[in-house]
This record gives structure tokens, C-alpha cells and sequence, in this order.
């Protein structure tokens, strides 16, 4: 509605006061509220799935270094958030605080609808994804995990491939490989999205219901040891050089509610950086609390911690040049058109700021 420029004076200046009053009283639910919130030193926080990218959020439940914050986290256990797109929604609505092991591509991805996001620190700086193949598949085709990447990659052509979700970061790491050597996963295969946990996957591929699968570490190792296929490509084990050094799981959360909550964010870096302390001393003890949410036998949590030590951050201060080669994946994948700059994106001074003087004693 045009307001004639012969409204009365007192009409603006009611029409003003209202204004202010509607900005002072906030809303009672959504982002909005984030500004109005105490610094309570609680949480609503949420993982994508239970797998070895959120390793150091089960370490801090497992091991009360949230508590020992004196920090209260929530729902435990965490809520599923299980695609990408769905934790960017469920951050940007405000239905949930913090991501608190979420992708750096989902934060990529909500920074285009809502510039208020932060990432926070970072947990996982090396990208856990393996393509993993079935016996069959290997027989068929004649290769094994040493031949050249873009054999194994063309190799996938027509294949029916699972992922947690043809959105997320699993399906996207198909998208790469094939845009490396000229392809189109959405045309050149079939992505079938059967589930967010490694019973799923494995029976997935046990059935015969797909050829590979695009997950998370211990997916392939359960394959492995179950003898039912094998590891076939690995960004860890040094497969695709050009993911070297990725910066993969981070936490995060809108600005206004970590300046809204300054001490309650500083708890939850410290908790972090616990957890990673944890995870770097008594890598076996770790594993052990990943075999208890994946339920995971002995023989592949022990065949995953070879792999996944190295992995994990020993600070949650984020690392620019981690952030400039995940940036570079998510741009090839598709899952983003425009990456944020490091300094527009991720917040710095929370976390060094909670660590400073602080030392981990795990």
C-alpha cells in the first residue's frame, strides 16, 4: 500500500511507534527469536546420521563433556536430521539451535537462503566417503581398488549406485568423480537412496538391490569383513587426490544466536575440542563409542580405526585451506552455485575466544 505524502503527522508517528514495538516484542517462535533468547546454556542440536563424521558428538554424549561444560544439550539421543537439505531447513527455520555435526556443504547450502549462518568449528577435516562394490562387480569388470581412478569411475557407468540421499553429500561424491572424466551421474547411473545406517547399506548391497555404495565410513569396512565386496574408492586411503585435506563435518548456527548466547557457545567449543583431544589419545576407546551407536562388530570397528584417527581435527579452529578444497568439491557436485567467502562464512572468534587458556583434560 503507497502511503499519500498527505497523511497527518501523528498517523506516521503512530504508525512509527508500532512499528517499534512490533521490532522490541519479537516473535515468539522461528529465527527471530534467537535475538531475544538468554544465555541459558542450553542446546537444540541435531547430527545428519550415526557414522564416523559425528564421531566427536557421541564422544562428548558418551563421555558428559558437554555436561562438563556445564552445557545441556538436546534431544539426546541427537535428532536425525538425515540430508543435507533437511538440516539446512531445519537450521534456517530455527527448529533446530545448532548443527552441531553437521556438513560444510549444508552450511555452503543454507548461507544461500539465510546470510545469518555461522560456522562455528570444525570436527572431521578428511572426507569418509568410500564407493564400495560388490564381489560381482568385481568379477564382472576385472578391477580392483589399485586401478587407475578413472577406470574404476567409468567402470560405474550404468551401475545402480546406494547413498543416503542422491542430495546430500553421498550422492554428490558420485556427481564428482564423474564430472572428473566428462560424466553425468543423474544420467550415466542410477543413485538409489537406501537409508542412513550401516545395516541398511549392507543389506542393500547383499541383496543385490544396488552395485555400490557412495557412505560413510564403517559402511565399506562391514563390507569387507562380511565378505561380501570391497573398498573400491577411498578420498582417505589417497584415491582421489584432488579431495585431499577436506574440511567434511563442522558445527554451526545463525549468528544472532551465538551472540544471544555467547557463553553457551564457548562451552560448546570447549566440549568439542575435548572430544577431539579424546578421539587423538585413546583412538581405540573411540571407536569403541562409534561401534555403540552403529552397532558394528569388533572386526570392523577395529578395520575403521586404522583409517579414521587421522581424520579428526585436534583443534575446532577452523582451517581456511580445508575450507577452499571442500568449497571447490561442492561447486563441481552441484550441491551450491555460489560459495561464501571463509571470512563471510565461519565465524573465528568463539572459538579461539573459548579456547584461549584452555586446555582439553581428557
Amino acid at each position: 500500500m503507497k502511503i499519500k505524502p498527505y497523511c497527518s503527522k501523528p498517523i506516521i508517528l503512530l504508525l512509527l511507534l508500532f512499528l517499534l514495538a512490533l521490532s522490541a516484542c519479537g516473535s515468539s517462535s522461528g529465527p527471530a527469536a534467537h535475538t531475544g533468547s538468554t544465555d541459558d546454556m542450553k542446546l537444540k542440536v541435531a547430527i545428519d546420521s550415526l557414522s564416523s563424521p559425528f564421531l566427536p558428538d557421541l564422544v562428548a554424549l558418551d563421555k558428559g563433556y558437554f555436561q562438563a561444560q556445564g552445557l545441556t544439550v538436546y534431544p539426546t539421543p541427537f535428532q536425525l536430521e538425515p540430508t543435507s537439505p533437511q538440516m539446512a531447513e531445519a537450521i534456517h527455520s530455527g527448529a533446530v539451535e545448532v548443527a552441531v555435526g553437521g556438513l560444510l556443504t549444508e552450511a555452503f547450502l543454507v548461507s544461500q537462503v539465510d546470510s545469518d549462518v555461522k560456522v562455528i568449528g570444525q570436527l572431521q577435516v578428511a572426507f569418509p566417503n568410500d564407493i564400495t562394490v560388490s564381489n560381482k562387480f568385481l568379477q564382472q569388470t576385472g578391477l580392483s581398488e589399485t586401478s587407475p581412478l578413472e577406470a574404476k569411475v567409468k567402470a560405474l557407468v550404468g551401475k545402480k549406485i546406494g547413498v543416503i540421499s542422491t542430495t546430500g553429500q553421498t550422492g554428490g561424491f558420485v556427481s564428482y568423480l564423474f564430472h572428473l572424466f566428462g560424466l553425468n551421474a543423474s544420467k550415466d547411473a542410477t543413485l538409489v537412496a537406501v537409508g542412513n545406517n550401516v545395516s541398511a547399506a549392507v543389506a542393500a548391497l547383499k541383496t543385490g538391490r544396488v552395485d555400490a555404495l557412495s557412505f560413510y565410513k564403517p559402511v565399506g569396512e562391514a563390507i569387507q569383513t562380511q565378505g561380501l565386496g570391497h573398498i573400491f574408492i577411498s578420498p582417505l586411503r589417497g584415491d582421489v587426490p584432488q579431495m585431499q585435506g577436506q574440511l567434511n563435518s563442522v558445527f554451526y548456527a545463525k549468528a544472532s544466536l551465538i551472540r544471544a548466547k555467547p557463553n553457551t557457545f564457548k562451552a560448546l567449543v570447549r566440549a568439542m575440542g575435548m572430544a577431539l583431544a579424546f578421539i587423538q589419545k585413546y583412538p581405540d576407546q573411540a571407536i569403541k563409542i562409534l561401534q555403540k551407536y552403529t552397532h558394528i562388530d569388533d572386526k570392523t570397528a577395529a578395520a575403521a580405526a586404522q583409517n579414521l584417527r587421522s581424520s579428526y581435527a585436534t583443534t575446532p579452529i577452523v582451517n581456511e585451506q580445508g575450507y577452499n578444497v571442500t568449497a571447490s568439491f561442492a561447486l563441481q557436485t552441484g550441491a551450491v552455485k555460489k560459495i561464501p567467502p571463509f571470512s563471510t562464512l565461519v565465524d573465528t572468534q568463539t572459538a579461539a575466544q573459548a579456547l584461549q587458556g584452555f586446555t582439553p583434560q581428557v
